[in-house]
C-alpha cells in the first residue's frame, strides 16, 4: 500500500456515513479496488474506522461552516487534501488552496474539474499546488502560498498528515502557519495522542501498514502530545477534542464504549494570537 492509496480509503470512509460525515460528494472517489480493500482493513484494524473518519469529517466540516459564514469568506488552505470535500459545501464566496503530493494533486484536479464540467459538483475557486513538506524548505514554501492566497482570513486544515511526518517537518509547517496567518485565523489539526501507542488497536495499526505498505513511501508514525499545542508559538488553543467524545455527540447509540479500542484521534482548533 502506497500513502496515497490512504486517501480513497479515508473518502470511501465518509461515503459509508454520509448522514455522520455530512459529506454528499465523497462517494464521488469511490471504486471497486478501494471497496475491495476496506473489509480486510476493518477487520485486521478496526471495525470503527469508517465511522470515525466520518465524524473527524464532521467536526471539521462544522468548524469550517461556522468560520466562513462568520467571516463572510476567506480561504481554506488544505495541507495534505487528499480527496477531501470541504470547498464544496462551503459557500461560493470560499476560496481553497489544496496541497498534496504530486500524484494526487494532479489525479484530483483531473476529476473535479470533469465533475464541474458536468455539473456534478458546483464550481468553487480552487488552486491546486504540489509539495513535498519534506523536501521543500520553509522559505520556499511560503513563497508558493503566500500568493496564492487572495481572500481573507484563513482557516488552515493539517488533517491526516502528521502522522506520516518526521517532527521537523511538523515543526516547520506549524512555522509556516503562523507566517501564513493573523490574528483571529484558525487552524484545524489531527493528531493521535503518544499513549495510543500502547493499545492493541494502535499496533494492529502499525502492522497493517508495515506489512503491506510500499518499501519505497516511508513514513514516521508519529503521535503528538497535546502539550505541543498547548505552547504552539503564537496560538491559543481554543478548542481540543477526540473522535471517543464526538462519537457520544453525534451517534450516542452507537456500541463504541471503550477509546482503548478504538484509534481514537485528537482534533485540535488552534487561533492565531
Amino acid at each position: 500500500m502506497q500513502i496515497h492509496e490512504t486517501a480513497f480509503i479515508v473518502s470511501t470512509y465518509r461515503s459509508y456515513h454520509e448522514d455522520v460525515s455530512k459529506d454528499p460528494y465523497a462517494k464521488l472517489w469511490n471504486n471497486p479496488k478501494t471497496e475491495a480493500l476496506i473489509p480486510s482493513i476493518l477487520k485486521s484494524i478496526s471495525k470503527d474506522e469508517a465511522m470515525l473518519h466520518s465524524l473527524r469529517n464532521r467536526f471539521f466540516y462544522e468548524r469550517l461552516k461556522s468560520f466562513f459564514d462568520k467571516n463572510n469568506g476567506g480561504t481554506l488552505i488544505n495541507f495534505g487534501s487528499g480527496f477531501s470535500m470541504y470547498q464544496f459545501q462551503m459557500n461560493s464566496n470560499v476560496s481553497t488552496i489544496e496541497i498534496d503530493k504530486e500524484d494526487i494533486i494532479e489525479y484530483k484536479k483531473k476529476k473535479i474539474d470533469d465533475w464541474i464540467k458536468k455539473e456534478k459538483l458546483p464550481f468553487r475557486e480552487i488552486v491546486y499546488t504540489a509539495i513535498d513538506f519534506n523536501l521543500k524548505s520553509e522559505k520556499e514554501i511560503i513563497e508558493v502560498l503566500k500568493p496564492l492566497v487572495k481572500n481573507k482570513p484563513i482557516f488552515i486544515l493539517i488533517e491526516g498528515v502528521l502522522f506520516f511526518l518526521n517532527k521537523n517537518t511538523i515543526s516547520k509547517l506549524f512555522s509556516i502557519c503562523n507566517k501564513l496567518q493573523n490574528k483571529g485565523d484558525l487552524i484545524g489539526s489531527v493528531s493521535y495522542l503518544p499513549e495510543i501507542e500502547n493499545t492493541n488497536v494502535y499496533q494492529k495499526l502499525l502492522h497493517y501498514f508495515d506489512t503491506n505498505n510500499d518499501t519505497n513511501d516511508a513514513f514516521n508514525h508519529q503521535t503528538i502530545p497535546t502539550s505541543f499545542y498547548q505552547n504552539l508559538i503564537g496560538y491559543s488553543l481554543v478548542e481540543h477534542i477526540d473522535e471517543f467524545e464526538l462519537s457520544h455527540k453525534y451517534i450516542p447509540h452507537h456500541t463504541i464504549v471503550n477509546k482503548n479500542e478504538i484509534l481514537n484521534e485528537n482534533m485540535y482548533i488552534l487561533e492565531k494570537k
